[in-house]
Protein backbone atom coordinates (compact mmCIF):
# COMPACT_ATOMS: atom_id res chain seq x y z
CA UNK A 1 0.00 0.00 0.00
CA UNK A 2 1.05 3.62 -0.95
CA UNK A 3 2.74 4.89 2.14
CA UNK A 4 1.24 8.31 2.04
CA UNK A 5 -1.99 6.52 2.05
CA UNK A 6 -1.64 4.28 5.15
CA UNK A 7 -0.68 7.55 6.46
CA UNK A 8 -3.71 10.04 5.74
CA UNK A 9 -6.41 6.58 6.47
CA UNK A 10 -4.50 5.79 10.11
CA UNK A 11 -4.61 9.66 11.06
CA UNK A 12 -8.23 9.66 9.46
CA UNK A 13 -8.88 6.72 12.27
CA UNK A 14 -6.93 8.29 14.88
CA UNK A 15 -9.30 11.89 14.24
CA UNK A 16 -12.38 10.07 14.70
CA UNK A 17 -11.33 8.02 18.01
CA UNK A 18 -10.51 11.40 18.72
CA UNK A 19 -13.89 12.43 19.02
CA UNK A 20 -15.31 9.36 20.65
CA UNK A 21 -12.62 10.11 23.65
CA UNK A 22 -12.52 13.57 23.96
CA UNK A 23 -16.28 14.33 24.23
CA UNK A 24 -18.73 16.71 22.77
CA UNK A 25 -19.22 20.37 24.19
CA UNK A 26 -21.93 22.29 23.23
CA UNK A 27 -23.13 25.52 24.73
CA UNK A 28 -20.87 24.90 27.27
CA UNK A 29 -21.58 21.71 28.41
CA UNK A 30 -19.65 18.48 27.17
CA UNK A 31 -20.63 14.22 26.62
CA UNK A 32 -18.36 12.29 26.86
CA UNK A 33 -18.23 9.32 25.05
CA UNK A 34 -15.97 6.47 26.61
CA UNK A 35 -14.14 3.99 23.68
CA UNK A 36 -15.91 0.60 25.41
CA UNK A 37 -18.95 2.38 23.83
CA UNK A 38 -18.05 1.33 20.80
CA UNK A 39 -18.94 -2.10 18.83
CA UNK A 40 -16.80 -4.90 18.91
CA UNK A 41 -16.27 -4.55 14.62
CA UNK A 42 -15.41 -1.25 15.24
CA UNK A 43 -13.35 -1.44 18.51
CA UNK A 44 -10.99 -4.49 15.88
CA UNK A 45 -11.08 -1.34 13.31
CA UNK A 46 -9.74 0.86 15.47
CA UNK A 47 -7.08 -0.81 17.79
CA UNK A 48 -6.31 -4.22 15.70
CA UNK A 49 -6.03 -7.72 17.30
CA UNK A 50 -3.17 -6.34 19.24
CA UNK A 51 -5.06 -3.28 20.82
CA UNK A 52 -2.43 -1.12 19.37
CA UNK A 53 -3.56 2.33 17.30
CA UNK A 54 -2.89 1.45 13.59
CA UNK A 55 -1.72 5.30 13.91
CA UNK A 56 0.59 4.15 16.56
CA UNK A 57 1.98 1.13 14.69
CA UNK A 58 2.76 3.67 11.28
CA UNK A 59 4.18 6.91 13.67
CA UNK A 60 6.46 4.12 14.96
CA UNK A 61 7.88 2.57 11.80
CA UNK A 62 7.87 6.35 10.39
CA UNK A 63 10.18 7.24 13.88
CA UNK A 64 12.31 3.89 13.25
CA UNK A 65 12.74 3.04 9.64
CA UNK A 66 11.97 6.53 8.10
CA UNK A 67 15.54 7.92 6.45
CA UNK A 68 15.07 11.44 7.88
CA UNK A 69 13.59 12.45 11.56
CA UNK A 70 9.71 13.03 11.40
CA UNK A 71 7.57 15.45 13.73
CA UNK A 72 4.78 12.82 14.78
CA UNK A 73 2.39 15.26 16.01
CA UNK A 74 3.05 17.97 13.16
CA UNK A 75 1.95 14.72 10.76
CA UNK A 76 -1.42 13.92 12.55
CA UNK A 77 -2.37 17.13 12.87
CA UNK A 78 -1.44 18.20 9.23
CA UNK A 79 -3.45 15.38 8.12
CA UNK A 80 -6.86 15.92 10.37
CA UNK A 81 -6.79 19.61 8.54
CA UNK A 82 -6.63 17.90 5.36
CA UNK A 83 -9.44 15.50 6.19
CA UNK A 84 -11.56 18.42 7.79
CA UNK A 85 -10.65 20.59 4.15
CA UNK A 86 -12.24 17.89 2.59
CA UNK A 87 -15.67 18.48 4.01
CA UNK A 88 -15.96 22.19 1.97
CA UNK A 89 -17.33 23.33 5.07
CA UNK A 90 -15.69 26.86 5.78
CA UNK A 91 -17.25 26.58 9.16
CA UNK A 92 -15.78 23.07 10.17
CA UNK A 93 -11.93 23.17 11.16
CA UNK A 94 -9.47 21.88 13.24
CA UNK A 95 -7.98 23.86 15.79
CA UNK A 96 -4.81 23.54 17.63
CA UNK A 97 -4.67 24.93 20.92
CA UNK A 98 -3.87 28.66 20.21
CA UNK A 99 -6.40 28.81 18.23
CA UNK A 100 -8.94 27.21 20.55
CA UNK A 101 -7.70 29.58 23.29
CA UNK A 102 -8.71 32.36 21.60
CA UNK A 103 -11.87 30.90 20.26
CA UNK A 104 -12.52 30.79 24.16
CA UNK A 105 -10.82 34.62 24.96
CA UNK A 106 -13.83 35.32 22.22
CA UNK A 107 -17.07 33.79 23.70
CA UNK A 108 -15.95 35.50 26.96
CA UNK A 109 -15.91 38.91 24.47
CA UNK A 110 -12.33 39.25 23.88
CA UNK A 111 -9.79 38.16 20.94
CA UNK A 112 -6.08 38.81 19.91
CA UNK A 113 -6.41 40.92 16.77
CA UNK A 114 -6.28 45.21 15.60
CA UNK A 115 -9.57 46.15 16.82
CA UNK A 116 -11.44 45.83 13.98
CA UNK A 117 -15.19 44.65 13.13
CA UNK A 118 -15.63 43.71 9.26
CA UNK A 119 -18.75 42.61 7.36
CA UNK A 120 -19.01 41.13 3.53
CA UNK A 121 -20.52 43.80 1.01
CA UNK A 122 -20.52 42.34 -2.59
CA UNK A 123 -16.82 41.43 -3.16
CA UNK A 124 -15.26 43.92 -0.98
CA UNK A 125 -14.64 43.16 3.45
CA UNK A 126 -15.65 46.96 5.01
CA UNK A 127 -15.12 48.05 8.21
CA UNK A 128 -18.16 48.46 10.48
CA UNK A 129 -16.41 49.52 13.63
CA UNK A 130 -13.17 50.84 15.44
CA UNK A 131 -12.22 49.77 18.70
CA UNK A 132 -11.07 52.22 20.50
CA UNK A 133 -7.42 52.52 21.48
CA UNK A 134 -6.77 49.47 19.45
CA UNK A 135 -3.95 49.55 17.15
CA UNK A 136 -6.46 49.83 14.38
CA UNK A 137 -8.02 52.75 15.94
CA UNK A 138 -4.12 54.25 16.85
CA UNK A 139 -3.19 53.91 13.07
CA UNK A 140 -6.55 56.10 11.90
CA UNK A 141 -8.53 53.39 10.71
CA UNK A 142 -12.07 54.34 10.61
CA UNK A 143 -15.24 52.81 9.60
CA UNK A 144 -16.36 52.48 5.81
CA UNK A 145 -13.04 52.02 4.75
CA UNK A 146 -12.22 49.06 3.12
CA UNK A 147 -9.70 45.86 4.33
CA UNK A 148 -8.02 45.21 -0.05
CA UNK A 149 -5.20 42.73 1.45
CA UNK A 150 -4.11 40.99 4.68
CA UNK A 151 -0.69 39.63 4.65
CA UNK A 152 -0.19 41.01 1.08
CA UNK A 153 -3.30 38.64 -0.11
CA UNK A 154 -5.68 40.40 -1.83
CA UNK A 155 -9.60 39.83 -0.08
CA UNK A 156 -11.51 40.61 -2.89
CA UNK A 157 -14.26 37.69 -3.54
CA UNK A 158 -12.92 35.24 -0.51
CA UNK A 159 -14.88 34.29 2.40
CA UNK A 160 -14.83 36.46 5.24
CA UNK A 161 -14.15 33.98 7.50
CA UNK A 162 -10.85 32.96 6.26
CA UNK A 163 -9.89 37.29 6.46
CA UNK A 164 -10.63 37.15 9.84
CA UNK A 165 -8.87 34.30 11.11
CA UNK A 166 -5.71 35.70 8.84
CA UNK A 167 -6.22 39.78 10.76
CA UNK A 168 -6.43 37.85 14.06
CA UNK A 169 -3.40 35.80 15.83
CA UNK A 170 -1.21 35.54 18.42
CA UNK A 171 -1.02 38.54 21.05
CA UNK A 172 1.91 40.76 20.20
CA UNK A 173 2.63 39.52 16.29
CA UNK A 174 2.64 41.46 13.40
CA UNK A 175 -0.15 41.54 10.76
CA UNK A 176 0.21 43.99 7.04
CA UNK A 177 -3.21 44.99 6.18
CA UNK A 178 -3.78 47.23 2.86
CA UNK A 179 -6.84 49.79 3.74
CA UNK A 180 -8.62 52.27 1.26
CA UNK A 181 -10.51 55.03 2.69
CA UNK A 182 -12.87 56.41 -0.64
CA UNK A 183 -10.48 57.36 -2.98
CA UNK A 184 -7.40 57.73 -1.85
CA UNK A 185 -4.78 55.96 -2.17
CA UNK A 186 -4.24 52.20 -0.28
CA UNK A 187 -2.25 52.53 2.90
CA UNK A 188 -0.05 49.43 3.83
CA UNK A 189 0.00 49.55 7.90
CA UNK A 190 1.87 47.16 9.54
CA UNK A 191 -0.12 46.73 13.02
CA UNK A 192 0.70 44.93 15.95
CA UNK A 193 -1.66 42.56 17.50
CA UNK A 194 -3.49 42.89 21.12
CA UNK A 195 -5.77 41.82 23.15
CA UNK A 196 -9.06 43.25 22.57
CA UNK A 197 -12.02 43.44 24.74
CA UNK A 198 -14.91 44.12 23.55
CA UNK A 199 -17.94 45.84 24.90
CA UNK A 200 -20.99 43.54 23.44
CA UNK A 201 -23.71 46.16 24.50
CA UNK A 202 -23.81 50.00 23.89
CA UNK A 203 -26.77 51.81 24.70
CA UNK A 204 -28.00 55.61 24.23
CA UNK A 205 -31.22 57.49 23.98
CA UNK A 206 -32.51 59.32 20.56
CA UNK A 207 -35.19 61.90 20.37
CA UNK A 208 -37.24 62.12 17.45
CA UNK A 209 -40.62 63.78 17.07
CA UNK A 210 -40.40 64.48 20.43
CA UNK A 211 -40.40 60.79 20.93
CA UNK A 212 -37.76 59.52 23.46
CA UNK A 213 -36.31 56.10 21.55
CA UNK A 214 -33.65 53.37 22.66
CA UNK A 215 -30.77 52.54 21.08
CA UNK A 216 -29.47 49.39 21.78
CA UNK A 217 -26.19 48.05 19.74
CA UNK A 218 -25.18 44.56 20.27
CA UNK A 219 -21.69 43.95 18.68
CA UNK A 220 -21.54 40.21 19.49
CA UNK A 221 -23.24 37.05 21.43
CA UNK A 222 -20.38 36.53 24.32
CA UNK A 223 -20.81 35.36 27.56
CA UNK A 224 -22.81 38.18 29.66
CA UNK A 225 -24.53 40.39 26.63
CA UNK A 226 -27.88 39.37 27.58
CA UNK A 227 -27.86 40.44 30.70
CA UNK A 228 -25.68 43.48 29.85
CA UNK A 229 -28.67 44.06 27.29
CA UNK A 230 -31.43 43.33 29.61
CA UNK A 231 -29.63 46.15 32.16
CA UNK A 232 -29.03 48.61 29.14
CA UNK A 233 -33.33 48.09 28.40
CA UNK A 234 -34.04 48.58 31.66
CA UNK A 235 -32.36 51.81 32.11
CA UNK A 236 -33.81 53.10 29.10
CA UNK A 237 -37.19 52.38 29.93
CA UNK A 238 -36.80 54.11 33.57
CA UNK A 239 -35.00 56.82 31.59
CA UNK A 240 -38.71 57.45 29.46
CA UNK A 241 -37.67 55.64 26.54
CA UNK A 242 -41.03 54.44 24.58
CA UNK A 243 -39.80 52.52 21.78
CA UNK A 244 -36.56 50.62 21.27
CA UNK A 245 -33.97 50.07 18.41
CA UNK A 246 -31.79 46.98 18.73
CA UNK A 247 -29.28 47.36 16.29
CA UNK A 248 -27.86 43.97 15.26
CA UNK A 249 -25.89 45.31 11.87
CA UNK A 250 -22.40 43.69 11.68
CA UNK A 251 -22.88 40.80 14.61
CA UNK A 252 -21.41 37.80 13.82
CA UNK A 253 -23.31 36.01 16.70
CA UNK A 254 -21.73 33.65 19.07
CA UNK A 255 -23.19 31.63 22.22
CA UNK A 256 -26.31 30.06 21.29
CA UNK A 257 -27.40 30.21 24.96
CA UNK A 258 -26.77 33.84 25.08
CA UNK A 259 -29.27 34.54 21.85
CA UNK A 260 -32.43 32.80 23.65
CA UNK A 261 -31.59 35.04 26.50
CA UNK A 262 -31.38 37.75 24.10
CA UNK A 263 -34.87 37.05 22.64
CA UNK A 264 -36.01 36.40 25.92
CA UNK A 265 -35.84 40.29 26.87
CA UNK A 266 -38.40 40.53 24.53
CA UNK A 267 -40.35 38.00 24.22
CA UNK A 268 -42.70 36.13 26.27
CA UNK A 269 -41.40 33.07 28.64
CA UNK A 270 -41.77 29.70 27.06
CA UNK A 271 -41.64 31.37 23.37
CA UNK A 272 -40.46 29.12 20.74
CA UNK A 273 -36.74 30.89 19.63
CA UNK A 274 -35.60 28.59 16.95
CA UNK A 275 -35.24 24.89 16.03
CA UNK A 276 -32.18 22.85 15.33
CA UNK A 277 -32.15 19.37 13.50
CA UNK A 278 -29.52 17.52 12.06
CA UNK A 279 -28.55 13.54 10.85
CA UNK A 280 -26.85 13.00 14.08
CA UNK A 281 -28.89 15.75 16.66
CA UNK A 282 -32.76 14.75 17.25
CA UNK A 283 -34.93 17.28 16.33
CA UNK A 284 -34.87 20.01 19.32
CA UNK A 285 -36.84 23.13 19.96
CA UNK A 286 -35.41 26.31 22.17
CA UNK A 287 -37.14 28.79 24.11
CA UNK A 288 -37.26 31.58 26.61
CA UNK A 289 -37.24 30.91 29.93
CA UNK A 290 -37.37 34.74 31.41
CA UNK A 291 -40.07 37.24 31.78
CA UNK A 292 -39.39 39.97 29.10
CA UNK A 293 -38.05 43.12 30.61
CA UNK A 294 -39.06 44.87 27.12
CA UNK A 295 -42.96 44.57 28.25
CA UNK A 296 -44.81 45.81 25.43
CA UNK A 297 -42.80 48.88 23.91
CA UNK A 298 -42.25 49.08 19.80
CA UNK A 299 -39.59 47.36 18.77
CA UNK A 300 -37.04 48.21 15.36
CA UNK A 301 -34.16 45.54 14.99
CA UNK A 302 -31.43 46.69 12.19
CA UNK A 303 -29.64 44.21 10.08
CA UNK A 304 -27.42 43.76 7.23
CA UNK A 305 -25.00 41.29 5.08
CA UNK A 306 -22.48 41.02 8.20
CA UNK A 307 -25.80 40.05 11.01
CA UNK A 308 -25.21 35.99 11.13
CA UNK A 309 -25.88 32.81 13.02
CA UNK A 310 -27.69 33.96 16.31
CA UNK A 311 -27.90 38.00 15.42
CA UNK A 312 -30.18 36.06 13.04
CA UNK A 313 -31.74 33.48 15.28
CA UNK A 314 -32.79 36.58 16.79
CA UNK A 315 -34.27 38.62 14.21
CA UNK A 316 -36.35 35.42 13.11
CA UNK A 317 -37.27 34.67 16.58
CA UNK A 318 -38.55 38.38 16.98
CA UNK A 319 -40.35 38.31 13.24
CA UNK A 320 -41.59 35.25 13.57
CA UNK A 321 -43.51 36.16 16.85
CA UNK A 322 -44.40 39.93 15.22
CA UNK A 323 -42.51 41.51 18.04
CA UNK A 324 -40.04 43.58 15.46
CA UNK A 325 -40.68 45.37 12.66
CA UNK A 326 -36.66 44.48 10.73
CA UNK A 327 -35.22 47.14 8.83
CA UNK A 328 -32.04 47.03 6.52
CA UNK A 329 -30.44 44.53 3.82
CA UNK A 330 -30.61 40.61 4.12
CA UNK A 331 -28.84 38.59 6.55
CA UNK A 332 -26.17 36.54 5.87
CA UNK A 333 -27.37 32.95 5.91
CA UNK A 334 -25.17 31.90 8.25
CA UNK A 335 -27.95 29.05 10.39
CA UNK A 336 -25.63 26.58 11.05
CA UNK A 337 -25.05 24.67 14.98
CA UNK A 338 -21.27 24.82 15.62
CA UNK A 339 -19.84 22.27 18.33
CA UNK A 340 -16.83 21.56 19.48
CA UNK A 341 -14.77 18.49 20.54
CA UNK A 342 -11.73 18.53 22.27
CA UNK A 343 -8.89 16.51 20.80
CA UNK A 344 -6.02 14.55 23.00
CA UNK A 345 -3.51 17.25 21.70
CA UNK A 346 -4.98 20.36 23.04
CA UNK A 347 -6.64 21.53 20.20
CA UNK A 348 -10.17 20.96 18.99
CA UNK A 349 -12.48 19.93 16.29
CA UNK A 350 -15.05 22.69 15.30
CA UNK A 351 -17.87 20.98 13.31
CA UNK A 352 -21.20 21.38 12.22
CA UNK A 353 -23.95 19.59 13.72
CA UNK A 354 -27.27 21.17 12.95
CA UNK A 355 -28.89 23.63 11.17
CA UNK A 356 -31.10 26.01 12.61
CA UNK A 357 -34.63 26.99 11.76
CA UNK A 358 -37.76 29.69 13.34
CA UNK A 359 -40.36 29.09 14.83
CA UNK A 360 -42.16 29.23 11.52
CA UNK A 361 -39.66 26.60 9.56
CA UNK A 362 -37.84 29.04 8.06
CA UNK A 363 -34.27 27.92 6.88
CA UNK A 364 -31.69 30.73 7.65
CA UNK A 365 -29.16 29.29 5.55
CA UNK A 366 -31.14 29.52 2.22
CA UNK A 367 -30.82 33.50 1.31
CA UNK A 368 -30.80 35.08 5.00
CA UNK A 369 -33.17 36.47 6.33
CA UNK A 370 -35.48 39.72 4.57
CA UNK A 371 -35.83 43.08 6.16
CA UNK A 372 -39.53 43.83 6.25
CA UNK A 373 -38.15 47.66 5.14
CA UNK A 374 -35.41 46.85 2.71
CA UNK A 375 -32.71 50.29 2.75
CA UNK A 376 -29.16 50.35 2.62
CA UNK A 377 -26.66 52.69 3.85
CA UNK A 378 -25.07 55.58 1.82
CA UNK A 379 -21.16 54.96 2.22
CA UNK A 380 -20.66 58.28 0.53
CA UNK A 381 -22.82 60.92 3.59
CA UNK A 382 -21.92 61.04 6.64
CA UNK A 383 -25.72 60.35 7.99
CA UNK A 384 -26.67 56.79 8.76
CA UNK A 385 -29.58 56.19 6.90
CA UNK A 386 -30.90 52.94 8.01
CA UNK A 387 -30.66 54.30 12.21
CA UNK A 388 -33.00 57.22 11.03
CA UNK A 389 -35.28 55.25 9.27
CA UNK A 390 -35.26 52.59 12.04
CA UNK A 391 -35.72 55.44 14.63
CA UNK A 392 -38.35 57.01 12.76
CA UNK A 393 -40.16 54.14 12.59
CA UNK A 394 -39.60 52.88 16.11
CA UNK A 395 -40.87 56.85 17.07
CA UNK A 396 -43.83 56.19 15.33
CA UNK A 397 -44.88 53.01 17.35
Amino acid sequence: MNLGRVIRVGVAVLAVLAVFLGGVAVGGHAEATGLTRLSDPLRSVFLGDSGELLTEQVLEVLEDAYYVDVDPEQLERDSVQAIVDALEDPYTDYLDPDELEALRARNDGAYFGVGLQVAQRDEAVVVTRVFEDGPADRAEVRAGDRIVSVGGKPTKGRELGAVVSEIRGPEGTPVRIGVASGTDPVRELELTRARIRVSSVEERMETVGGEKVGYIRLGQFTRGSADALRDAITSLRGAGATALVLDLRGDPGGLVTEAVAVAGAFLPEGEEVFVTEGLHSPREIYRTDTDPVAGDLPVVVLTDRGSASASEIVAGALRDADRATLVGERTFGKALVQSTVPLRDGGALKLTTARYLTPSGFDLAARGLAPDVRIADDPATEADEVLQRGLSLAAAG
